[in-house]
């Protein structure tokens, strides 16, 4: 199929057939990621081609309107059906949760584990000091870890019957929304668990704690003390605190006297801010527990294998399914850019 590129120039897009057998030629995959969406849509960019253009050269104007089997059942179409299908669920996936607000940053991996590298603390003067003329300037020392990270596969599929092949495409993108905000919700809850007990299972990376003026309460002082005990101890500064919905709203709800301190958030529906920002909601974190965080370098996330979705046909029902998954993990990189106040206990 000939299509003009973003650059103006005819270009030949293999169509279902003959676009596996290029496409296993070219990145050597294995069968259900030769008809994976991240396949086809580095196949698309390579030729300077997006998935519009394609649809565009088919005749296509509007994809939501078609049933589910006129894109798998046409050479044309099939090699698009997983991109789309992966457009529902990363729509869900990444806006319907908020793990991103956590992670300072992506890391690429090229296998499915990964070296893990530190800072020696011990190795490193926290004051800039006087360097001598000629005297040796004081350096730390980054090291390989003893341990190693291993990523985990995450995602979620659905199962094309005969039925569900007859679904518009428009009601078939809510299902699938809904699906990926289910799984976005999880893969938050993994990295809410990272900040709360680490990666490392010796407890290496272990969060520091810190207790609060009385046990059983917390005040405003409280949460001024540990965000100030977090900067001038170890060198952070929060900016965000991750609580329980129970515990936001003992915040919120705190008062002066027969006054709520934060009687204009309630009257709007707000929680009231914690660390100058609106507090993460997670149901992960217990009772009694507020973790603050330095999100620029609490938490790292490692990619072994982006977001995408992957073809699978079941050789017992013989019914095919589509599953959106992606291959990675959540691993703290300075554990001291998080502080856990334990509100059960005085400090």
């Amino acid at each position: 199929m000939k299509i003009k590129n973003k650059f103006g120039k005819e270009v030949n897009i293999a169509t279902d057939g003959s676009l596996a057998v290029e496409i296993e030629r070219k990145y050597g995959l294995s069968y259900a990621q030769k008809a994976s969406s991240w396949a086809y849509k580095r196949y698309l960019a390579e030729h300077g081609v997006t998935k519009k253009d394609v649809l565009r050269a088919l005749g296509i104007e509007d994809v939501s309107k078609m049933q589910v089997r006129a894109l798998l059942e046409n050479d044309g179409t099939r090699p698009l059906f997983n991109a789309i299908v992966e457009d529902g669920l990363r729509m869900g996936f990444e806006r319907g949760s908020n793990w991103q607000a956590l992670t300072a940053r992506t890391i690429d991996a090229d296998q499915f584990s990964a070296q893990w590298y530190y800072l020696d603390e011990d190795s490193v003067d926290a004051e800039l000091l006087d360097v001598g003329q000629a005297a040796p300037i004081p350096t730390g020392t980054l090291k390989l870890g003893d341990q190693s990270i291993r990523m985990h596969k995450r995602g979620r599929g659905i199962e094309w019957t005969d039925e569900a092949r007859r679904a518009n495409i428009d009601l078939v993108a809510l299902f699938l929304q809904k699906m990926g905000v289910r799984l976005g919700r999880q893969y938050e809850d993994v990295a809410v668990e990272r900040l709360l007990n680490g990666y490392f299972p010796d407890g290496f990376d272990a969060a520091p704690t810190l207790g609060v003026d009385t046990a059983g309460t917390v005040t405003l002082a409280d949460l001024f003390y540990g965000s100030a005990f977090m900067e001038y101890e170890y060198g952070f500064t929060p900016k965000i605190a991750v609580m329980n919905l129970e515990t936001a709203y003992t915040i919120t709800t705190l008062r002066d006297g027969d006054a709520y301190l934060y009687r204009d958030e309630l009257e709007a529906g707000q929680f009231a801010d914690v660390v100058n920002s609106r507090p993460f909601i997670s149901n992960r974190v217990p009772d009694n527990r507020i973790i603050l965080v330095d999100t620029d370098f609490a938490l790292v996330r490692y990619e072994g294998k982006p977001f995408g979705v992957e073809s699978e046909r079941s050789a017992k029902t013989q019914v095919e399914g589509s599953y959106g998954t992606e291959i990675s993990e959540f691993v703290p990189f300075e554990k001291n850019a998080r502080l856990i106040l334990t509100l059960d206990t005085a400090r």
